[in-house]
């Protein structure tokens, strides 16, 4: 691809600080693998900045956008065309701008093969001339920085892209929150920051964070304009799920991770939902996304990425005021929704209600504001209605049991998974495998069941089963309502209690086939950075234990030169005292 030089003149690393040590390496992975082969790069080197690089999550921050195909982009700081591969396919003409000439050999190298990309290196944005007006400008990740690359601040960022935006254009700017709860937790934007720098006064950093008030004022000082924010978590770089302000979440649930240099002090997710409980999750929450336009932004107030998943079976969960949306992630996952499609007819055949339909290969239903069952369920506990929950666990396992007709065929899902279970016999085994008639799957207020979200069908599952999942995912995110009710006897009424063990390995056995694995070992290597106040204490302990041995040993050292240097001098005098010229001498003093 040719890259556009003119208003290049020399390298502006404006955040080589966080890709340094990662830069060869890089490089040396775009020269040798192929964009649809990035998976085998995360195969073998799960280091945080590299996933973020090569992850095709890194695009999920746009990914759901409803960019209009016959538009045009301008994106600010490509970096490494992590997100520029993904804009290129969902409008006809876009131009990236990067400032190191390193990185922009990298993108001409990922991108190849791609034909509606312009490529622009320059050093001071200022001086770069631009022909025309764009429908969509990006500045993801590159805000913080807009002093290093020409700009005064970011609000002269911000008047700058007005200046080359279309009238009813759109700017999409991503940035990390200056209070972000991993910011508060220790985490550091490269392995030479120290902890909390934004917070130290004598501590400078070549970026600049805000606050979500810091920023709204910057807003609100451009102009005529209107501006909606969206809360990618964990962040903007791999983004699971994005809520906003018409959308925000009642618990604390995603995927976290931190860079593999990092210690981290308290749990990221226990003390969001502490802030969530207050109404503070704006606040503190990692990173914010704006859009920012004259006249229209996007109505979706919600989306979820099943990031954990084989790319067959992932999909984009869009909500809107009106609409739910499942699509594809991927072309691969478009068998996955005519699945879930033959699930929605086998489900209405049933006599469950459900109010979702396929469109163009898009699971569509209506937003529906009824509480979700566990969500029903929970308000019952807290209101201390034990008698009424348990009423209601019997109600909906009569229904689904109802519902559902009883298998006939010997083989059941124990079989295919080669599981063996005792006491077969004794299970209630369905027809239909609807494993995730969980409680969260269900729209209920008393009233009517609404079932959603029904993406697995399986051979003959056992009732026991599906309400072993259901109760224990219910418990596992309302963990302060253990103490209201005895699951231990939840489980011991439904036959559930002597089956747990062969439960958990079936429920082991088909996560396997969905989850990937490759994705799952870099979370779960998420665990080793974090480090509580007593690891802190302890290690503290432990560097003061080896200074104390340490001044131990020297002091034992220190002691036995002392008795060998009196032993010494002991030895000299009494060699003294025998000489026969001292003795002489000491005879002439006296004379």
């Amino acid at each position: 691809m040719e890259i556009d030089k003119t208003f290049y003149h020399t390298d502006n690393d404006y955040n080589k600080d966080i890709y340094e040590e990662y830069e060869q390496d890089i490089e040396n992975y775009i020269n040798q693998y192929a964009v649809e082969n990035y998976n085998q790069i995360i195969q073998q080197d799960k280091r945080t900045n590299i996933v973020s690089i090569f992850s095709e999550m890194r695009a999920n921050i746009i990914k759901w956008y409803p960019f209009e195909k016959n538009k045009s982009i301008l994106e600010v700081g490509a970096n490494y065309g992590e997100i520029t591969y993904d804009l290129a396919k969902m409008c006809n003409e876009v131009t990236s701008i990067e400032f190191s000439e390193r990185k922009m050999q990298c993108i001409a190298k990922r991108l190849n093969k791609v034909e509606n990309v312009k490529l622009i290196l320059c050093t001071n944005i200022k001086d770069l001339k631009l022909d025309e007006k764009y429908d969509y400008i990006t500045l993801i990740g590159i805000s913080e920085y807009a002093q290093k690359i020409g700009f005064k601040d970011l609000l002269d960022m911000l008047n700058w892209a007005q200046e080359h935006l279309n009238e009813d254009g759109k700017i999409l700017l991503a940035m990390d929150n200056k209070f972000g709860v991993k910011y508060l937790a220790g985490s550091t934007r490269n392995k030479h920051e120290e902890k909390f720098a934004n917070f130290r006064e004598h501590i400078t950093t070549d970026y600049q964070l805000y606050g979500k008030n810091e920023l709204e004022n910057i807003l609100k000082s451009i102009g005529e304009i209107i501006y909606k924010f969206y809360y990618p978590v964990p962040n903007y770089k791999l983004t699971h799920m994005i809520y906003t302000d018409d959308y925000l979440p009642k618990n604390s649930r995603y995927n976290i991770y931190y860079a593999d240099y990092e210690e981290i002090l308290f749990e990221e997710l226990s003390f969001l939902k502490e802030a969530i409980k207050n109404n503070q999750f704006h606040f503190f929450t990692n990173s914010y996304l704006i859009e920012i336009s004259k006249k229209a932004i996007s109505n979706i107030t919600y989306v979820n990425y099943s990031n954990m998943r084989k790319g067959k079976y992932k999909i984009i969960t869009k909500i809107s005021s009106n609409q739910v949306t499942k699509e594809a992630y991927k072309e691969e996952g478009i068998k996955h929704i005519q699945q879930i499609q033959k699930n929605i007819e086998r489900l209405k055949a049933l006599g469950f209600i459900t109010y979702e339909k396929t469109l163009e290969n898009q699971i569509i239903s209506p937003y529906i504001s009824t509480p979700t069952m566990d969500e029903y369920l929970k308000k019952l506990l807290i209101e201390d209605k034990q008698s009424k929950f348990t009423e209601e666990l019997d109600k909906w396992y009569e229904y689904v049991k109802s519902k559902i007709p009883k298998a006939e065929s010997e083989k059941t899902i124990f079989e295919k998974y080669n599981i063996k279970v005792n006491h077969k016999e004794e299970l209630t085994f369905l027809q239909d495998g609807f494993i995730d008639l969980i409680f969260q799957n269900v729209f209920y207020d008393g009233n009517e069941y609404i079932v959603f979200d029904q993406e697995w069908g399986d051979i003959a599952i056992p009732i026991e089963f599906i309400m072993y999942r259901s109760i224990k995912q219910f418990f596992f995110l309302n963990k302060e309502l253990e103490n209201k009710i005895d699951k231990e006897k939840i489980y011991a009424k439904y036959k559930i209690d002597k089956y747990i063990a062969v439960f958990e390995q079936l429920e082991e056995a088909w996560q396997k086939t969905i989850v990937d694995e490759e994705i799952l070992k870099f979370y779960a290597e998420k665990w080793n950075r974090i480090i509580s106040i007593e690891d802190m204490k302890f290690k503290s302990n432990q560097e003061l234990g080896k200074v104390y041995l340490e001044k131990d040993k020297l002091q034992l050292e220190f002691n036995k030169k002392q008795e060998e240097n009196i032993k010494l001098q002991n030895e000299l005098n009494s060699l003294k005292n025998n000489s026969r010229f001292y003795r002489w001498t000491r005879f002439l003093k006296k004379g």
